[in-house]
Order: structure tokens, then sequence, then C-alpha cells
């Protein structure tokens, strides 16, 4: 019997062709006997460390949005470019010149080349004993020495000032408009948009309402602010009571959910902004920002109504006194 079982076993092991099933597997069955006989039989010479089961060709996981990506890559890269090609520095000039030395000569040659190879009208406007040369017409016309002069001089008569699209004016004159409104007193809508004010100029912006009593409207949209400043911004709002719009939509560089998060906390301490023009991606900071300002906007009414009955009472006082 035993040597029956012996010569049926001899007979199977002969009719077993392993190379012949080996080549009619199909890649997937090799793939998945790989795996099967690396956990049954593992490589003593491979480290225990690599001998996990292959399990990079799993299904993805989440959605991929490419059209995002892309989006937010092209967004980058044109913010590095207007940061380095949009913007042509102002040139100082005197109105009359006679003698030119081969230097003088050589930089305005360089300073037009430079101006030229961005292909943009220029525009010539005089201030005082100078000629600016502007990159492009903003159709602001505010003489922009004068102005900050009479701010300076806390003058009755300047209760706007609006740089809108005046995108030359050096950083040190824009900076000393926001630091000359710290002690202005007339001054109720202060409008920098698109001057290319950056997150210097809106931690000055900061410093200025912690201090200033008089300004009500705050427009710094389409610059080059970060989050970072619009945060000290908010910050800054806990010691005022004055403004009542603020206004920072359109920034060149995204503040991100962070700084949305941050800002619609930072807006609780205040308690006297009514608008903010900014469009926020998150639902949440919406939405707390939006209760906060109607908020804000409840408790205006009331205090109007109570001192409408305060003055009612003083007349109805008036009235009962005996001439």
């Amino acid at each position: 019997m035993s040597m029956s079982n012996h010569s049926d076993s001899e007979s199977y092991t002969d009719e077993i062709d392993e190379d012949a099933i080996l080549a009619n597997l199909s890649p997937e069955e090799l793939r998945q006997l790989q795996s099967e006989m690396d956990v049954i039989a593992p490589d003593e010479q491979v480290p225990v460390g690599q001998r996990q089961k292959d399990q990079t060709e799993k299904s993805p996981t989440g959605s991929f949005d490419h059209r995002s990506l892309v989006d937010y890559l092209y967004w980058e890269k044109e913010s590095k470019r207007m940061l380095e090609e949009e913007r042509v520095p102002a040139t100082l000039l005197p109105k009359q010149k006679t003698e030119k030395s081969t230097e003088e000569t050589e930089g305005s040659e360089k300073e037009e080349k430079k101006i030229s190879r961005l292909k943009i009208p220029n525009k010539l406007a005089l201030e005082g004993n100078f000629i600016k040369l502007t990159a492009r017409p903003s159709g602001n016309d505010t003489n922009l020495e004068s102005t900050l002069d009479k701010i300076r001089k806390n003058n009755p008569e300047i209760k706007e000032v609006n740089l809108n699209n005046i995108e030359n004016i050096p950083k040190e004159m824009l900076r000393d408009y926001v630091n000359s409104l710290k002690k202005n007193k007339h001054v109720t809508n202060f409008s920098i948009a698109n001057t290319g004010a950056d997150e210097n100029i809106a931690f000055a912006l900061a410093n200025m309402l912690r201090e200033n009593r008089s300004i009500t409207t705050l427009n710094i949209e389409s610059n080059f602010i970060t989050g970072k400043g619009i945060i000290a911004i908010m910050r800054c709002l806990q010691f005022n009571e004055t403004l009542t719009e603020l206004r920072f939509h359109n920034q060149r560089h995204m503040l991100g959910h962070h700084a949305e998060m941050e800002i619609s906390r930072l807006l609780k301490a205040n308690h006297t902004l009514l608008k903010m023009g900014y469009h926020f991606e998150l639902p949440g900071p919406r939405m707390v920002v939006n209760n906060l300002l109607t908020r804000n906007l409840d408790r205006q009414r009331q205090r109007r109504h109570e001192e409408n009955v305060v003055q009612v009472g003083v007349v109805v006082m008036l009235c009962k006194i005996p001439s």
C-alpha cells in the first residue's frame, strides 16, 4: 500500500509543469503570488523593515482638484511678477537743467530703457520745483505735497483724503501721510486703494488707529498687504471707537484661513465697526463677522434711541419750567 502511494505521488509530481503554470499567470496573479510567497517564506537577506507588502497601488483616498492647484500656482507666479515688474519707481528731475555730465546722461538712458521695456505711456506732472515721472496716468489729481502739509497743520478744510490709484507715491511719503493722521482731528475719510501699500504701511495704519479719533472710513483695497498687516490693524481696533467702515479686499497676497479666523476673533473686542469690505473664503469667519457687525449696528441704534429719549426729556423739562 505504501509502495502504491509513493508511486502515485511521484507520477503526480511529474505531471505538474510549474513553468507552464507561471507562464499562463497574468501580471496581477503574479504580483499576488509574489506577495503571498513573501509572507510565507520571506527572503532572509532582505532587512526586516523592508519585508512589508507593497501598498503603493491603492485607490485614491480623496478627490484631486487639478484646476484649483493650477490657479493657485498661477496666482503665486503672478504675485511675484507684479512685485518685481509692475511698479516703476518715481523719478524726480529738476525743471531746468543746463549741463549734463556723462554719468547723468548714461543714467537717464538706462532709466528710459527700463520704462520703455514695460511699454507703458508716461505722464509728466509738475510738483514744486520738480517734474515727477509717472508710469501710468491714474486720473487722481491730488497734490501730494500740499495735501500732506494741510494734514500736518490740522487744516479743517481737509476732511477727505483720496490717494487712490496714485501708484508711484514714495513709501516714505505714504508713511508720512499715515503718521500725520495720528493727531489730526478733521479727516474722516482716508483712502489709499491701489497705491502699493505693503505690510509696513499696514503696521503704521494700526498705530495710527490707536490714537486717531476722527477717521470713520478707511479704504486700503487692492494693495500688497499680507494677513499679518490686516491682523495688526484689527488688533488695534479694540482701542478705536470711531472707525465704522474698513475695506481691505483684493490684496495681491491671499490672507489665508488663519488670518480670517483671527480677524473674526479680534473683531469681538470692537463695538463700533459697521461695515467690512472683504469676502471671506471660510464660511465660519464670514458668519461670525456678519453677526458681530449686526451686533454693533444694533448697539448704535440703541444708543441713538437712548439719546433721542434724553433729548425729548430735556425739552419736556424745559417746557414745564415757568417763565
